[in-house]
């Protein structure tokens, strides 16, 4: 994967020097995203469970997973992570290609950048073999489930997320490539 850019935007994969940088976008994106929805303790306690350097550095040293950074006026704003681990059993298809997260800062939503991740993901799964994209979504992210839906994907079962002492369920969506 080489670096290129769209419109204002430049994409480049993650590599081991990015762990803090994910640290920080990972968590400020989720924090964006779902501390209006969620316990203030809920959220802090999760931070940890997810978004810290070494979590990201294990995770970037994945032979499973990848990282796509998207990066505007010198600032990274947006990335994916891929991972093309076995998938759970709700997930239909031989060569499974999951998007775990796509996060945006705030700022940069509406300005097509999801969009263009997403496109990029398809392509990526479709140009190395795979013949199901899936991922999870939290059911009360309303505006993602539509995003996703634009794309094709659709509810392939539920499973159960834990944010601090919050059990929350997730949607499993899937596509074909």
């Amino acid at each position: 994967m080489s670096v290129h850019a769209t419109n204002t935007f430049t994409f480049r994969p993650g590599t081991s020097a990015d762990a803090s940088l994910l640290a920080n976008l990972g968590w400020r994106t989720f924090d964006e995203t779902f501390a209006a929805y969620n316990k203030p303790e809920d959220m802090e306690a999760f931070h940890f469970t997810m978004y810290t350097p070494e979590l990201q550095a294990a995770e970037l040293a994945d032979p499973y997973t990848e990282f796509l950074i998207a990066e505007a006026e010198g600032e990274a704003v947006a990335y994916v992570k891929w991972n093309t681990a076995p998938a759970p059993p709700e997930i239909s298809g031989e060569k499974p290609f999951q998007i775990s997260r796509l996060y945006l800062l705030q700022a940069w939503i509406g300005r097509g950048l999801g969009d263009t991740l997403m496109k990029m993901s398809l392509k990526r799964a479709q140009e190395h073999g795979h013949d199901v994209v899936w991922l999870t979504v939290w059911e009360s992210n309303e505006r993602a489930i539509r995003f996703y839906q634009k794309y094709g994907f659709q509810e392939a079962g539920e499973l159960e997320f834990v944010l601090g002492q919050d059990v929350q369920r997730d949607l499993y969506m899937q596509r074909p490539v």
